[in-house]
């Protein structure tokens, strides 16, 4: 059984080898003008693949290639619509939508974090989502962190979207406090 499974497992990695490529590609194009990483955005779709394989395994490269496009241009098209209906429905969302929505006025109002709260909040992550984030973040790619580790690639890129969340939850309340209180001094 565990050889079944580390074989399909085998596959599973060079299929996503095979394709993340052109993906990648696509979900740059696709996430151009949105907060959405393209990285996520391909981890997302292979995630989606990953039930899906046994049937996937079968296709033609390019009936592949098709499922998996369209499989990350839903996915795309969801984010957008949820995004969209966030906006319009829940007004009290209104400030963590700014910051998700734009990369200009993110930029300023992240950096009222200071190096030291964002430290301590690294230290805050789980171990393994602590530990890619800082390989990650030395410019490491996913192919030589999951090599570290001793995991897939789809693993790393799982870890880093949970610890790219955990770090936004742990400091967005110092980015309203400091954006509070920068609007009440001026």
């Amino acid at each position: 059984m565990s050889n079944l499974f580390n074989r399909e497992r085998r596959r599973f990695e060079a299929f996503i080898r095979q394709h993340r490529p052109s993906l990648l590609g696509l979900a740059r194009r696709l996430c151009a003008r949105s907060s959405l990483e393209p990285e996520d955005l391909v981890q997302e779709t292979f995630e989606r693949a990953m039930p899906e394989f046994e049937h996937l395994k079968d296709r033609t490269d390019s009936a592949a290639a098709a499922w998996l496009c369209t499989t990350m241009t839903n996915r795309f098209l969801d984010y957008c619509r949820r995004q969209r209906t966030e906006s319009r429905g829940m007004p009290h969302l209104a400030l963590v939508q700014d910051l998700a929505l734009s990369p200009e006025e993110t930029q300023e109002n992240w950096e009222l974090v200071s190096t030291d709260a964002f430290q301590k909040a690294i230290e805050r992550l789980k171990p393994h989502l602590r530990d890619a984030y800082r390989l990650h973040a030395e410019g490491k790619r996913y192919n030589a962190i999951a090599e570290h580790f001793n995991v897939p690639v789809g693993t790393v890129g799982s870890w880093l979207t949970l610890a790219r969340r955990d770090l936004k939850e742990l400091l967005l309340p110092q980015v309203v406090v400091a954006r509070e209180q920068g609007a009440t001094s001026s």
